[in-house]
């Protein structure tokens, strides 16, 4: 079963950008997270940078950057049967994840546009039947191994893209409850965090706390 491959359209909304689908102009899902990250967080990350050094810091952070974004683009080719050139930078983290897309069984949706009412605009890595479970999957890479208590953000990510696929395919029988984050690694297997319906739901009305912050942010924000 192959959905429709929704596209948005990036433009400016009071300064800052947006994508725009189905006559809607939203905020996407990865901005609405960076803007609302929480202080504790943004804390440990200027720790980080003054650690290392501001300099090496944005060597590291570029280069994750251009691997993450490489290893996307090999993953999108490979689900959509297409052959590509792996460069050789990529080659360990090619490995690690290799295993956790043979488990897939069908591919849905790839890097498709969703969108929900409540106010945003997502685009999830892909939509797949895997071990014969309907799961919204998200790949990611590291230097080292996560822990699920480091990686709250990205389990608020795909809660957020289930939402918005249930929302755009709930018509056509859709109904995704489980998510996937595999997180590859340059020297060992893929980490994979399984997100179950208990879990997705709890994450989905964490993204929706976040999601009120980004949308009155300069506002008093009655106490919950």
């Amino acid at each position: 079963m192959k959905l429709a491959h929704y596209q948005a359209k990036r433009v400016q909304v009071n300064r800052r950008w947006h994508y725009e689908i189905a006559g809607h102009r939203y905020p996407g899902v990865t901005t609405i997270l960076a803007a609302t990250k929480p202080q504790a967080d943004r804390e440990a990350l200027y720790r980080w940078r003054q650690r290392v050094g501001i300099e090496t810091a944005k060597q590291i952070s570029g280069q994750a950057s251009s691997v993450g974004t490489g290893l996307h683009k090999h993953i999108a080719a490979y689900l959509k049967g297409k052959t590509a050139e792996l460069p050789e930078r990529l080659s360990g983290y090619w490995s690690s994840i290799e295993t956790v897309l043979q488990d897939i069984d069908e591919v849905l949706l790839v890097e498709g546009a969703v969108w929900h009412k409540h106010g945003f605009v997502g685009f999830p890595d892909a939509l797949v039947v895997h071990q014969g479970q309907l799961c919204l999957c998200d790949w990611k890479t590291a230097r080292k191994p996560k822990q699920i208590e480091w990686i709250t953000d990205y389990c608020l990510q795909v809660a957020a893209y289930c939402a918005a696929v249930n929302a755009v395919y709930g018509d056509e029988g859709i109904a995704v409850e489980r998510a996937l984050i595999a997180i590859a690694l340059d020297d060992q297997p893929a980490q994979r965090f399984e997100v179950n319906p208990a879990e997705l739901g709890l994450h989905w009305q964490g993204f929706q706390q976040r999601l009120f912050q980004f949308q009155n942010r300069g506002r008093e924000i009655p106490a919950w």
